[in-house]
């Protein structure tokens, strides 16, 4: 199995914010310490462009080591469904790395505390547990990865058949979506490769919150 990809902390060292009647700009620096292994930093920026609640269009840059990504999501707002958003990507272009696939008409369920970004929690004990933003993009990983998996989708494929929907959940959200474009096909190796040593059956009925334990990736 790959060497573990347990984060000591993730950390937004900067962000800022810019407003008018009908853009969003939004730009920061997110740094990911790892233990055994180098830490990341991610530097991202988000336009929006229309009604966030209407129809939008959403751009992002991402930089973090050599790689430079750029996306962009046509996004019409369907409405409220409890505490979540029901939104339909119109158009896009979905991946993560330099492996893209371009998507149309797609709806998605985007929770309610994604919708705009939030404080990240500072760990006060370095080391001690993952922070909550990794573990929902593993929990995430690992409900697509079981299906895919379960519909015959071949196991080279599979992490970037998965993460390229896993991502999409996050688009609304600058700070998370950059994290899961950097993390989300190593994360998923490491998955892959414990499902399959469990058994694709045993493995996807103990769940996420097991699975992502056991990866190191949940508290």
């Amino acid at each position: 199995m790959p060497q573990s990809l347990k984060p000591k902390s993730i950390k937004l060292l900067h962000y800022e914010e810019k407003k008018d009647d009908k853009r969003i700009f939004r730009q920061g620096v997110t740094l990911i310490e790892y233990e055994g292994q180098p830490s990341k930093i991610i530097q991202w920026s988000q336009l929006v462009e229309g009604d966030p609640f209407g129809e939008h269009e959403t751009t992002y840059r991402i930089n973090y080591g050599s790689e430079s990504i750029l996306r962009s999501f046509k996004v019409k707002y369907l409405g409220r469904e409890g505490d979540k958003h029901r939104v339909l990507i119109k158009e896009g272009v979905s991946g993560c790395g330099t492996k893209t696939k371009r998507i149309e008409n797609k709806e998605l369920l985007v929770p309610d505390k994604l919708y705009q970004p939030y404080p990240l929690q500072q760990k006060s004990e370095e080391g001690k547990d993952p922070n909550p933003i990794e573990c929902e993009i593993c929990k995430a990983i690992v409900s697509v990865l079981c299906g895919l998996l379960a519909e015959g989708v071949a196991e080279s494929v599979a992490c970037d058949e998965a993460c390229g929907e896993v991502c999409l959940i996050f688009i609304e959200d600058p700070v998370i979506y950059g994290i899961c474009v950097v993390i989300c096909i190593p994360s998923c190796d490491e998955l892959l490769q414990l499902i399959i040593s469990l058994g694709v059956a045993t493995a996807c009925g103990l769940g996420g919150e097991y699975l992502c334990q056991k990866a190191g990736l949940c508290c």
